[in-house]
């Protein structure tokens, strides 16, 4: 803001990325540090999709990375979205433990991680929004751990489905009191709402769906659409 430099802030980007790199010694032993740290690296390469450790590049094994993401996870730097299959409450009672995407603590310093150049946001903010839906993505789970109880953990879900010709995918589930709402996310405009329909088809308990994208505010059916900035 007082600059209005971009490159300013991905220098600050990486002082705090290195800030978090200098405490891993902190909570990890000597000998994980070096897991920790491949770790930290990958989780933004894997955003949007089921996280895997053997997309990892090295001859490395679950057993010695999934410490370290769980170190990640407890210092608050990761967060994972677990499946559910959402058909109550409480989510976290329907949930595969082994199926799981990861995101990071904050979406600035994830594009720093993968070396992107921030200046695209200012000069052609549509294209980048449509070029990046991982990233999209993440910043609306960011913003729903923002908002949230800050006493209380937040756990985050999601919801898939692999039937043969008829496979979906909603981004986030949320609870409201009793009531499960799915939330998916669109870089662009998001005309197609395949995924979501299928939901509310498969949830009959479902009130409505959310959607965010880069809409504005409409309500059609059982789908109430919201602009990217109005996550809050």
């Amino acid at each position: 803001k007082e600059t209005k430099n971009p490159l300013t802030c991905a220098r600050t980007h990486s002082t705090i990325l290195d800030a978090y790199r200098q405490d891993f010694d902190k909570y990890a032993k000597k000998l994980q540090i070096k897991y920790v740290e491949l770790v930290f690296k990958n989780i933004p390469t894997q955003l949007g999709r089921k996280f895997k450790y053997s997309l990892i590049e090295g001859e490395y094994r679950k057993r010695e990375l999934a410490p370290a993401l769980d170190l990640l996870i407890t210092a608050g730097i990761a967060h994972k979205i677990f499946h559910s299959a959402g058909q109550g409450a409480p989510l976290g009672a329907q949930i595969d433990p082994l199926d799981y995407k990861v995101i990071f603590l904050d979406v600035a310093l994830g594009q720093v991680l993968l070396d992107l150049d921030v200046a695209g946001w200012f000069l052609d903010p549509h294209a980048e929004f449509v070029n990046k839906g991982a990233l999209v993505e993440s910043f609306i789970g960011q913003e729903i751990l923002a908002y949230d109880d800050p006493h209380a953990k937040k756990n985050l879900y999601y919801w898939n489905r692999h039937a043969r010709g008829s496979e979906a995918e909603v981004d986030y589930l949320i609870q409201q009191k009793n009531l499960i709402n799915p939330i998916e996310v669109k870089s662009g405009t998001g005309k197609t709402l395949k995924s979501i329909q299928l939901f509310l088809e498969s949830h009959p308990s479902t009130p409505y769906g959310l959607r965010f994208s880069t809409q504005n505010y409409s309500e059609y059916q059982k789908i109430k659409s919201f602009p990217l900035y109005a996550v809050a």
